[in-house]
């Protein structure tokens, strides 16, 4: 018997939302050195699971013969699904673990203070109980404030702290073990990645990796046009604002992918042993950047964290893209976004860890 025309047009709509899907997880693997476009593909995943989702609601209504095709598009692209968004049960960290903290401080929050007045950035991180805490922007105005009131206001819950600039960009660490050494691994005028030594115990060395990639340096009036694009498009040049935005996005992702190797590389070389990798990574969970730098480590929100995480809190851009990795000797838990601290434009992501 010949199907309805609207039939075929529902299956048609479920082959392409199940194609766009496949096609958005399949981008991770490969660089945007090769094709800057792939740069961009990621950021569209939640719209196609979004349609994907819709599809299946769809033919469930008005074509069940078909309802195969979203339900196979949603199992295959289930991994990236569990990535982007994972739904795993509540779970206590065990006593003893290790509370790791990872900050975009936006320059310690423009040096707002808290009712105390002291730095809020400072004045959270001292509190928060971490144990290890990472921060990426952390240049201050003027540059006294970093030794005048930083430091004397997280020293006494986190006693050692060490620093590496980029430009005017400060990566540094913070944390109740002694820092023995650190490492520049890569950079580009003011964004890059380093390493920190912790002296754990006795012949116990952990190497924290610092991220802070390539940022999409998207300014003010651009996440203002993505704004007004995501909310009130029919009173917004789309198309010219679309161009703009992924001309941007795609040349940024070129350079982060080439971070994200140098990253990667030295990750293989010490992922036996315990190692960290926290920060800033400018990209979502679906991009070659997260899947290069992740690849023999376990993604902490992954493994223990609920929902989106949205991390970056400006505009309506609802993102995780600040990530805590660790080496197959730790086990996370309770991974989340603490969206209590808002004096930056990014969430502090939290993590605790169990020595297996």
């Amino acid at each position: 018997m010949k199907q309805p025309l609207y039939k075929k047009l529902v299956a048609g709509v479920a082959w392409f939302a199940t194609a766009a899907l496949w096609a958005c997880a399949a981008s991770t693997f490969v660089s945007p050195a090769h094709c800057r476009f792939l740069g961009v593909v990621g950021l569209a995943f939640p719209f196609f699971l979004a349609g994907t989702l819709f599809a299946l609601a769809l033919t469930l209504l008005v074509s069940q013969r078909h309802a195969w095709i979203p339900l196979i598009g949603l199992a295959v692209a289930f991994p990236a699904i569990r990535t982007y968004c994972p739904l795993n049960f509540a779970a206590s960290p065990p006593e003893g673990c290790l509370k790791v903290l990872t900050y975009n401080t936006a320059n310690f929050g423009g040096n707002a203070t808290d009712e105390a007045g002291r730095n809020a950035v400072a004045a959270y991180m001292a509190g928060s109980g971490a144990d290890i805490v990472c921060f990426q922007e952390g240049s201050t105005t003027p540059p006294s404030v970093y030794t005048e009131k930083i430091l004397p206001t997280v020293r006494p819950s986190l006693p050692y702290a060490d620093t590496v600039n980029i430009g005017n960009n400060i990566l540094g660490c913070f944390s109740r073990f002694p820092i023995v050494g650190k490492q520049l691994l890569c950079s580009n005028v003011t964004n890059g990645s380093a390493v920190f030594l912790l002296l754990m115990a006795p012949g116990d060395t952990l190497r924290v990796v610092n991220c802070h990639l390539e940022s999409m340096h998207l300014t003010p009036d651009d996440r203002a046009k993505y704004h007004r694009m995501v909310r009130a498009p029919e009173t917004s040049d789309v198309d010219g604002s679309s161009r703009l935005l992924v001309s941007k996005i795609s040349r940024a992702a070129v350079e982060r992918a080439r971070q994200a190797d140098l990253v990667a590389r030295y990750v293989e070389r010490h992922r036996e042993a315990g190692l960290l990798v926290c920060g800033d990574f400018n990209d979502t969970p679906i991009s070659y950047t997260r899947r290069r730098i992740a690849r023999g480590l376990t993604d902490a929100f992954r493994a223990s964290g609920r929902g989106i995480g949205r991390s970056f809190n400006r505009d309506a851009i609802y993102v995780r893209i600040d990530h805590i990795l660790c080496s197959k000797d730790w086990k996370p838990y309770g991974c989340h976004v603490d969206r209590s601290a808002a004096a930056s434009d990014h969430y502090p992501v939290v993590a605790y860890l169990e020595r297996r």
